[in-house]
């Protein structure tokens, strides 16, 4: 046969003889077998007919002498083999008892046995040595006999044979004989077969339990065999079968090992891992739980502040007070609050947590919201239920703290008191501890500061407004009559809900109206100027941290920086000049006094009556700063080492980035120093001062004395920037000149001096100061400023009093367009005290005020000479630190020849200096001017010495209209 790679599928079975014998002519396989399917496992014939043959050899089949080829004598069925009639089984030889036979046979007395592998091809009994080819007949019947399927040839086998097994020596089995005897015309090959159908057909047998499965049929042995022979051929035949199901069950493994070892998809990997890392996670997150849960304990005792303390305010004596904020609260029952009916806690339901009935005291879904918004760092926020805030505000150990673990502590705890109490027993709890604004913690108290009646009687649209409120107390706290959109909005929002909780119906929302609050009653009085120090204090305790609510629970002992005298006289120093009824509507007049050396704001005006109006006009109200921002300029010279001395160009008007200045009054100025120039409020020599030292550097001393941050615009730094466009307060005003009084060092201006706790702890955080200028700056800049007191445009405001001296500066804002004053300023400094008084209308546009003078000169000047008399009274006398003189002479003015000055006297009405008569209207009584012989003399002041600042030319006459740089005192 030739050497073809022919699967074990496609082995014939018609090419045999009578006996079932392949036929040794080789005849090839017929053409109607059943062609392989591709898809099949393919094993080469040629491989597995070594594989066959090796396997033989191994097992003591092969490698023998074959005997010579005789003629088989026949045999009766009796002698020969077994029959397979008869069921005889006679034992299997033992490869030793083969080797015997195989002498035998090479005997003459004694027929020789053929091979298991060469049994006789036809009825006629054949000699074997007529075939062609011994060994190619070998390999043929061997890949015949192994092409049959593994579990087959093991269904086959007879379990007779088995108990007839060799006991010694590699035996085999002999066949069970079969009832009936084979048909000739039966071929002894197997039926070809599909590797898959093997296999499954394997997976068939081994579900089936314990079954042995029939015989495979076995060639009938040649009535000239021997017993030997027909046992080695079924033994040799098996064992060629188990090797083909041996291999066969490998090559199956295999397979089914590739297919598992296939990888999963993508998508299923990952959603494999987070499925694994969420259950990991929700393990974790319940042994946490369980360990919070076992751990944490019901408190025992309701907090302390569960029924609250006020705060008390002080004036800065630390014993005189002048207002108190504390709590307003009564207990009352879960009964009395459903007196009136179900409509108020129905009410606070709806607002606040719409499951309280069904929930087990926590939403899942709100702390799942919570949690994650605190994981993610974007808020540390709640999501809790009426039974979670009750547990935060009534229980004792339960802090107001954000953090997970206050949150996690606040859930168990609202678990377990969910457990543990009835839901009306929370509800009274939470009524009675919450705050709804307006000082009143509880329902009862809440019913009385907003409609002054007790909770039965509080109707369901107005039990709504309440249950509104909770959320955010202090707006709905100061609504009244007037009430914002998002009052309303939430308030309809408690009221939808109350109509899907079932609390009312349809038909009675829609009949609703929203109910504004009464006005709130005063507890405390905070009439006059005591209300403005009350809202002031609040504000700063807000800036620090202190919440409404912390103030009104905590019962601090608050002392502030005012003094009770130095109120009174700021109040009296403006009332007497102006009073209530004569101001203006939108006029405003604000005083602020600062001690230099603490920052404590020790008095100051705000109003005359909070209750009437609680608009302060000195921490809330601004007005630009006009001439009153110069000396911020030349601190900034003098901080760059510029002498006061040095010479700027006063002259005007002038053209300055294209658009043309004059002096305040058209005062034709003159070339002057420093010194004369702030004297006189000289704008155009400021303006040129100012585009010499910088704008930017101007604004950050502006910051670093006292003025707050963002006050000067980007858009404001500008040549005029030194003439105050920017708004300022007049505390800020205040702040920046306690800087120059305090030796160059900012103290931050405040109001609160103490924030003490029940455990007698100043909370405060210290005062922020810091160096805005040198020593010196500071020295030579008040020496200025002085002499503006003494000899410039401040002579109305100084005290001249030689134990008191005073600096300052004078500011005048203009209504260009309407004309008129905008703002007036004088602000000024002793060596204690530093104040400032503006006077000013929030519209910036001119005003007046009956029987007042509105210039820097006029009423500010009066106001603050008259309070800074009465307060000085109580102060030891100080001075001044001495001038340091520093800096360099710097001559930033045009030069004059020599002959300029003589040109007055000889040609005086016609030197353009000196203008004409008419072109004064404010003073046409004065016609000697023209005659004036030497109207210019500022314009050459002389050089002086360096150190020694009186050579220089001193004004004469800071009121006179003609006076160089004079500003008629409005400067």
């Amino acid at each position: 046969m030739p050497d073809t790679n022919t699967s074990s599928e496609e082995l014939p079975t018609d090419p045999t003889s009578e006996s079932g014998v392949p036929t040794a002519d080789g005849d090839q396989p017929s053409e109607e077998l059943i062609q392989p399917d591709p898809g099949v496992f393919k094993t080469s014939g040629s491989f597995l007919r070594d594989r066959v043959a090796q396997h033989l050899e191994d097992r003591g089949f092969g490698n023998r002498e074959e005997p010579e080829d005789t003629d088989s004598p026949e045999t009766s069925e009796g002698e020969g083999a077994p029959s397979t009639a008869s069921g005889g089984n006679d034992p299997v030889t033992s490869p030793e008892g083969d080797a015997e036979a195989d002498a035998d046979a090479a005997s003459p007395d004694t027929p020789a046995a053929p091979h298991p592998a060469e049994a006789a091809p036809s009825d006629d009994h054949a000699a074997s040595s007529e075939n062609a080819d011994d060994t190619q007949s070998t390999e043929d019947t061997a890949a015949a006999t192994v092409s049959a399927p593994a579990e087959q040839a093991t269904s086959e086998a007879s379990p007779a044979a088995e108990e007839n097994t060799a006991e010694s020596g590699p035996a085999t089995q002999p066949f069970q004989p079969v009832d009936e005897p084979a048909d000739k015309d039966e071929s002894m090959w197997p039926t070809p077969q599909r590797l898959s159908d093997i296999v499954s057909q394997e997976q068939d047998q081994s579900q089936t339990q314990d079954q042995t499965p029939a015989p495979a049929p076995v060639p009938a042995p040649n009535p000239g065999q021997g017993p030997e022979q027909g046992q080695t051929t079924g033994a040799a035949a098996e064992a060629a079968t188990g090797a083909v199901v041996t291999e066969t069950k490998v090559e199956a493994a295999k397979g089914e090992k590739g297919k598992k070892g296939k990888k999963a998809p993508l998508w299923w990997r990952i959603l494999r891992v987070c499925l694994v890392l969420i259950g990991v996670g929700v393990i974790a997150g319940c042994g946490v739980f369980a360990y919070f849960y076992t751990t944490v304990e019901v408190p025992d005792a309701a907090q302390a502040d569960a029924v609250d303390e006020g705060s008390t305010f002080y004036f800065s004596d630390g014993e005189t007070v002048f207002a108190e904020r504390g709590v307003a609260r009564e207990i009352i029952s879960y009964d009395e609050m459903t007196a009136g009916g179900d409509h108020v806690v129905e009410a606070v339901i709806s607002a606040e947590d719409r499951g309280f009935w069904t929930e087990p005291g926590v939403s899942v879904r709100g702390t799942t919201r919570a949690v994650w918004s605190t994981v993610t760092g974007q808020q540390v926020q709640g999501g809790s239920t009426v039974t979670q805030q009750m547990v935060r505000n009534y229980f004792e150990g339960v802090s107001n703290d954000r953090t997970i673990a206050r949150k996690i502590q606040e859930i168990i705890i609202a678990i377990k008191i969910d457990q543990s109490e009835s839901k009306e027993w929370v509800m009274q709890q939470y009524l009675n501890t919450i705050y709804f604004g307006r000082q009143a913690y509880g329902i009862q108290a809440a019913a009385e500061a907003y409609y002054h009646k007790g909770v039965d009687e509080l109707t369901p649209e107005e039990a709504a407004f309440l249950a509104a409120a909770i959320q955010q107390p202090t707006p709905f706290g100061q609504a009244d009559v007037e009430t914002t959109p998002e009052m309303e909005q939430r308030w309809q929002y408690v009221v939808n809900g109350m109509v899907t909780t079932g609390a009312i119906t349809q038909a009675e929302a829609d009949a609703m109206e929203f109910p504004a609050p009464e006005p709130e009653r005063q507890t405390t009085d905070l009439s006059g100027y005591r209300g403005y120090m009350f809202q002031e204090t609040m504000s700063e305790l807000e800036r620090l941290g202190y919440t409404e609510d912390m103030v009104n629970r905590q019962g601090y002992r608050i002392v502030t920086t005012f003094d009770q005298d130095m109120m009174e006289a700021a109040y009296t120093a403006v009332d007497e000049k102006v009073s209530q009824e004569e101001l203006p509507e939108g006029i405003n007049i604000g005083l602020s006094t600062v001690d230099p050396a603490t920052g404590e704001v020790l008095a100051f005006f705000g109003g005359h009556d909070y209750n009437a109006n609680q608009y302060d006009s000195s921490f809330l109200g601004t007005a630009q700063a006009g001439s009153a921002f110069k000396p911020y300029v030349l601190a900034t010279a003098l901080e760059q080492g510029h002498s006061f001395n040095s010479t700027v160009d006063g002259r005007g008007p002038q053209v300055i980035n294209g658009a043309s200045i004059q002096n305040a009054g058209n005062s034709p100025g003159g070339i002057m120093t420093l010194r004369q120039a702030t004297e006189v409020s000289n704008n155009l020599g400021y303006i040129n001062l100012a585009q010499e030292v910088g704008f930017e550097e101007i604004r950050d001393t502006a910051y670093a004395a006292g003025l707050p941050e963002g006050s000067i615009l980007d858009n404001q730094l500008v040549p005029v920037m030194a003439l105050g466009p920017s708004s300022v307060r007049p505390v800020d005003q205040a702040s920046g000149y306690a800087t120059f009084a305090n030796g160059g060092t900012h103290v931050e201006a405040h109001v609160v001096r103490e924030i003490v706790n029940r455990e007698g702890e100043n909370e405060r955080p210290e005062v922020e100061s810091n160096r805005a200028l040198s020593e010196s700056t500071a020295a030579d800049l008040t020496y200025v400023l002085e002499g503006v007191a003494n000899n410039g445009t401040g002579q109305n405001a100084n005290l001249w009093d030689p134990d008191h001296p005073v600096a300052g500066k004078t500011g005048t804002v203009r209504d260009e367009v309407n004309g008129g004053t905008a703002a007036a300023w004088f602000v000024g400094y002793t060596p204690q005290l530093s104040t400032a008084v503006g006077v000013y209308n929030d519209a910036n546009r001119g005003f007046t005020i009956p029987g007042q003078s509105i210039s820097s000169t006029g009423l500010p000047s009066q106001i603050w000479k008259s309070y800074m008399t009465a307060v000085m009274e109580n102060y030891e006398p100080a001075s001044f630190p001495d001038p340091a003189f520093g800096g360099d002479n710097e001559y930033w003015a045009p030069q004059v020849t020599p002959e300029a000055p003589e040109a007055p006297v000889d040609e005086g009405p016609t030197t353009p200096e000196v203008p004409e008569v008419p072109e004064i209207p404010e003073q046409p009584e004065i016609p000697e001017v023209p005659e004036v012989p030497d109207p210019g003399n500022p314009e050459q002041p002389t050089d002086p010495e360096p150190g020694d600042p009186g050579d220089t030319t001193e004004p004469e006459d800071p009121e006179n209209p003609f006076f160089p740089g004079g500003d008629r005192g409005s400067g």
